[in-house]
């Protein structure tokens, strides 16, 4: 089995490396758990926990392990309105109606897993592309003082997303010009 570092979901946030589904992966499992890490659970999960997660052999071992997961974060009832399993499958809800590109649900996206990490950003804006012929650069805004989000961690304070084929991924490259509207 792979060993593998978490990364966070933005590259200034996380001074880590980005994961790849292939690492998050457990093959030994069928579809309906293989995939189970990929997306926003591998940074909400200890490094513990995706190994553990990536050595199981079978689905029912895969069900329990999921259900523990979620129990030792609360379960239902963790907030005093929402669980934070609730809030967590609302906000995968949005990201895979808003997100969805390709075949990528759009909670395993970039912009999909920030938005389950950490909600909807305060302020969304453009910025020029580096190129001609790309398009602008995304950029989200979250306030200084944001609570900190499903992973326990606070959200960086910008997030900067552009589309590369068909795939809108974290944008890592010089801060350029904002639109003006």
């Amino acid at each position: 089995m792979l060993l593998v570092l978490l990364a966070p979901a933005s590259a200034t946030a996380a001074k880590r490396k980005q994961i790849e589904p292939e690492d998050l992966t457990n093959f030994l499992l069928s579809p309906q758990y293989s995939r189970w890490l990929v997306g926003p659970i591998a940074h909400m999960s200890t490094t513990d926990e995706v190994n553990g997660f990536l050595a199981l052999e079978r689905d029912e071992e895969a069900e329990a392990f999921i259900k523990e997961f979620w129990d030792r974060r609360g379960g239902e009832a963790v907030f005093p309105v929402r669980g934070l399993k609730v809030i967590f499958d609302e906000r995968v809800a949005e990201a895979d109606k808003f997100f969805t590109e390709g075949t990528y649900r759009g909670s395993r996206t970039a912009r999909g897993t920030v938005l389950v990490l950490f909600g909807a950003p305060a302020e969304v804006s453009y910025e020029l592309p580096p190129r001609s012929r790309q398009e602008a650069i995304e950029v989200w805004a979250y306030p200084e003082d944001a609570e900190p989000g499903l992973n326990g961690r606070t959200p960086d304070r910008v997030y900067r997303f552009i589309k590369v084929g068909d795939l809108t991924v974290f944008y890592r490259g010089p801060v350029s010009r904002q639109f003006r509207g």
